[in-house]
């Protein structure tokens, strides 16, 4: 295969990746995911619990998709100047805001003894012990429990809360850094509850530092 075939394979692979047309679905399935949280809110439906956390998660899913693309175009890239010449790979960010570093601005950052304090297992102050049991009351009230799977629902869903940034209610910064709060809708199998999430606007992305569970339909 000639150089020239080479570059016309390389040109074509990255014309091929579908980084606009996902970005597309996502733009539109968050804003069907918002129309249903309205909905889900006011309603006592377990199925649409279901629907709106199957929609959260594929809007996770696709997020990733969208960098994963932006990767392997940056690379192509990469790799056809390495090769065959004609420009240099670009630097700074690449299509859906994403950096070369790859990392998204959105990613999540969930220190793993923060499930402690979710599921009731905080004891340092009266204040940590009293917010922590309130968190686990009200997580086991729509049967989140402290198993591998329940860890794993409420991880999933704080990973979607960060993917879009239209649940952003509150921003604002102290001497320790920026943060913003978010507003979401966690679903799980009986009902949901409301979420006031904080996060810590950090160079490897946003770190939580609380959550705040509010009464919701059972």
């Amino acid at each position: 295969m000639s150089v020239e075939e080479v570059a016309d394979g390389l040109d074509n692979a990255s014309e091929l990746l579908p980084i606009q047309t996902l970005q597309t679905v996502q733009s539109l399935l968050t804003e069907a995911t918002q129309a249903l949280y309205a909905v889900a809110a006011e309603s006592d439906d377990l199925e649409l619990a279901e629907v709106l956390e199957s929609w959260q998660h594929s809007t996770m899913e696709i997020e990733k998709a969208v960098q994963l693309c932006a990767e392997v175009k940056t690379r192509i890239a990469a790799y056809r100047a390495e090769i065959v010449g004609g420009g240099s790979p670009s630097s700074g960010t690449t299509p859906g805001g994403k950096t070369t570093g790859g990392k998204p601005a959105n990613r999540a950052e969930i220190d793993p003894n923060k499930f402690k304090y979710f599921f009731g297992k905080v004891t340092s102050s009266k204040h940590s012990k009293d917010r922590s049991k309130q968190n686990v009351d009200e997580l086991s009230r729509i049967r989140i429990f402290d198993t591998p799977e329940g860890r794993e629902t409420v991880r999933r869903h704080l990973e979607g809360v960060v993917s879009s940034d239209s649940n952003i209610i509150e921003r604002y910064s102290d001497k320790y850094g920026s943060y913003q709060i978010r507003d979401s809708l966690l679903a799980g199998p009986g009902g949901f509850i409301q979420l006031n999430t904080t996060w810590q606007e950090t160079g490897q992305g946003l770190r939580l530092t609380t959550m705040i569970p509010k009464r919701g339909k059972k």
